[in-house]
């Protein structure tokens, strides 16, 4: 059962689609993910190096440490780390059934720590000839705040940057200290996303460190504000639901994960399917208010 606030806001054009890793590893190349997750770009960038710094990559991926992980790696690498990441994130892929689905919510703004090119390939296989297209944009500079009120225009919004523009990519613990956390535009933008509209995160784990701090701040400044969405897999635990909907005004929709997530996009579809009745309904109920 869909919630009926997250249905109304869909159904006007008032939720933020959040995506993460989750949505591009549902792309495949030979029954393989089309791109490597964190932990496996980060062991196999690792094993080339002398087997001190491997084994210590190696820990720190255990840790969960992926940022740190990552700066020892770009440091050892130097010039060639770019190339590197353009060699496993710029290939060529097609998007999958969960790109598709995420993009028939029809939601103007689209959010993303995705690197690849995977939703501007769905999205703009989504599009009609002569159509309004997108915009993106691949850094949280001052230009970025145009998008909340430019109502006309669908915006793709990569805030850890795009793999065309590497500068602009958000990968290791000083990118992230420079563009995420001593950044102020991009906290006020995560938190006028959070205050203006519903967040519908998807194949997002919350383990990001700025995002979820933003979330939790969110929560102790607004106690009385409506919660936002997370597509969670079952199995995750009571109390950790209890987490989110307490210490970050988290609502969890669950879905089963076996083979591959594929309830995911089904459930999407559903959703999609239902806000576009619901918006059939809110527009009847406005023409018959104004006859």
């Amino acid at each position: 059962m869909i919630n009926n606030d997250l249905l109304r806001d869909l159904a006007e054009d008032k939720v933020v689609l959040f995506l993460g890793a989750g949505v591009s590893a549902s792309s495949l190349i030979d029954d393989r993910p089309a791109f490597k997750g964190w932990p496996e770009f980060l062991a196999g960038a690792a094993e080339s190096r002398e087997s001190a710094l491997r084994d210590q990559v190696k820990r720190l991926i255990g840790a969960k440490d992926y940022l740190l992980a990552c700066q020892l790696l770009q440091d050892s690498y130097e010039h060639e780390w770019q190339e590197l990441i353009t060699a496993e994130y710029g290939k060529v892929a097609q998007p999958s059934r969960l790109h598709d689905s995420t993009i028939s919510l029809k939601q103007r703004l689209v959010v993303t720590t995705n690197f690849d090119k995977l939703l501007e390939t769905a999205w703009a296989n989504s599009i009609s000839a002569g159509a309004r297209s997108f915009k993106v944009i691949s850094a949280v500079e001052e230009g970025v705040f145009r998008c909340l009120k430019d109502y006309d225009t669908p915006y793709l919004i990569k805030i850890h940057g795009s793999v065309d523009d590497t500068s602009s990519m958000v990968f290791s613990r000083s990118e992230y200290i420079k563009l995420a956390f001593a950044n102020t535009r991009y906290s006020n933008f995560i938190d006028a996303l959070l205050l203006n509209y519903t967040i519908l995160f998807i194949g997002f784990s919350m383990e990001d460190p700025a995002i979820s701090a933003l979330m939790e701040l969110y929560a102790f400044n607004y106690p009385g504000a409506r919660p936002h969405y997370i597509m969670a897999p079952q199995g995750g635990g009571s109390n950790i639901a209890e987490i989110n909907k307490r210490l970050r005004k988290l609502s969890m929709i669950e879905y089963d994960p076996v083979n591959n997530h594929e309830e995911l996009p089904v459930m999407i579809a559903a959703m999609a399917n239902a806000a576009k009745s619901k918006k059939r309904e809110i527009l009847a109920a406005r023409i018959l208010a104004a006859a």
